[in-house]
């Protein structure tokens, strides 16, 4: 599947930002859904392959704290831990917050729309990334990007993402983090140390 062919869902309580968001998306070629509330949100994940969520904080019925998107981004690294969300905020310390939670990615708002395609664009190619893997079993942490500028920097964010999802699921057992990634124990040891990736449970080597 193409970058422009993953379907994006875009969760705002305001209906005219969701229009507008979703008219720059389309232009691209990029298929969207969009909904108000978190329950929307979570039937139209549950009806369509969606790849990118955009994702306001502000959700009723608290639209004027990030609870209900922060609640709603958890729920999705649970059930669709491929899928990548990239939040929109005016906040830096909900920006932060929903960092920790596994968000792709942030946008401060207001948001120009050449960010939005940067940003959909990186968010797809980790997520075509993701999805290889995973078919591959894990075997590699390589990113393959041609994207000029910043590759570097996209590599490594995907390869501490990659990495940090493979310790979660593995609840930090390193001897079988390795083993789905293909590498040996004292590269993963490297790579959490060069991510400086807490360990929240105890080690079973």
């Amino acid at each position: 599947m193409e970058q422009k062919d993953l379907p994006i869902l875009i969760v705002d309580d305001d209906p005219a930002i969701n229009a507008i968001l979703g008219l720059v998306l389309e232009n691209q070629g990029y298929p969207t859904y969009s909904a108000i509330t978190t329950d929307q949100a979570q039937q139209q994940l549950s009806l369509h392959p969606i790849a990118i969520v955009l994702l306001d904080l502000g959700l009723p019925p608290d639209e004027h704290t990030p609870k209900q998107g922060l609640a709603l981004l958890d729920w999705i690294q649970t059930h669709y831990p491929s899928m990548q969300v990239l939040v929109l905020t005016g906040q830096a310390d909900t920006a932060y917050e929903s960092i920790k939670l596994g968000a792709f990615d942030y946008l401060n708002k207001p948001i120009e729309e050449i960010d939005i395609l940067r940003a959909v664009q990186r968010a797809a190619l980790f997520y075509q990334q993701t999805e290889k893997m995973h078919q591959q079993g894990l075997q590699s942490l390589r990113i393959q990007a041609e994207m000029g500028e910043g590759v570097k920097a996209i590599r490594n964010q995907a390869e501490e993402k990659i990495l940090r999802q493979v310790l979660y699921q593995c609840q930090f057992n390193i001897h079988e983090a390795a083993r789905r990634l293909g590498l040996k124990r004292e590269n993963v040891y490297y790579l959490i140390n060069k991510y400086a990736i807490q360990r929240q449970t105890s080690e079973s080597d």
